[in-house]
């Protein structure tokens, strides 16, 4: 039995073939440098959105509609950390984002996350999205806004729960904020609660211009 070559072993480590789809987690088969199984990517190209409206945002904008293959990437990125995504994931947001460019940003910063939740997760992932984000806009990445209340998860909670929920629970420094075009980013834009609660803050703070950018738009 002949020995494989040790840069063999060393491409199936690095690109194993049977990696799992970050869309619906199925074995297909396909080479590690893609994320996605061939069924997903045709399906995830499909859902495509870019622009929204809400008219408490300076433009908004997101790639996907959630579902399928979009919900996957954003489970597999939040919830199992696979931070490789947030590249690729980053480039279908700029894609995206084109459709409300140029928005005069200055710098972008990620919906925050409470420090008790981030040392239970370990990572906030919306900051990966954003960093990832900024590295291709030449821009600066910063934490402009600080979660001042652990609130419950804005995806189990309903109407007017949603709003109450984030009431006085985000605020953003005039010294960082004051002046600053700002691009929002997050993973998901669900009702919007967030984000405008996120752009109140900021614009409390000094910034003259909030814009938004999101993987997916939907029930997250």
């Amino acid at each position: 039995m002949n020995a494989r070559h040790p840069i063999a072993l060393l491409a199936d480590w690095l690109y194993p073939k049977r990696a799992l789809c970050m869309g619906c987690d199925s074995a297909a088969g396909f080479t590690g440098r893609d994320w996605l199984c061939e069924d997903c990517a045709r399906a995830l190209a499909k859902r495509w959105l870019g622009a929204f409206p809400d008219s408490r945002l300076d433009g908004s904008a997101a790639a996907y509609r959630y579902g399928g293959a979009a919900g996957g990437m954003v489970r597999n990125l939040k919830y199992r950390g696979i931070h490789g995504l947030a590249g690729p994931m980053a480039q279908d947001m700029l894609r995206a984002y084109s459709a409300i460019c140029p928005t005069g940003a200055e710098v972008v910063a990620e919906v925050p996350m409470h420090p008790k939740r981030l040392r239970q997760r370990g990572l906030n992932h919306a900051a990966l999205l954003a960093g990832a984000v900024a590295a291709e806009l030449g821009l600066p990445r910063e934490s402009l806004l600080i979660r001042t209340r652990n609130t419950a998860q804005q995806a189990r909670l309903e109407g007017e729960a949603r709003r109450g929920n984030l009431r006085g629970a985000i605020s953003a420094d005039p010294e960082l904020v004051r002046g600053r075009r700002v691009l929002l980013i997050d993973d998901v834009y669900t009702t919007g609660e967030t984000a405008r609660a996120c752009a109140k803050a900021l614009r409390d703070a000094g910034a003259p211009s909030v814009s938004f950018l999101a993987f997916a738009h939907g029930d997250g």
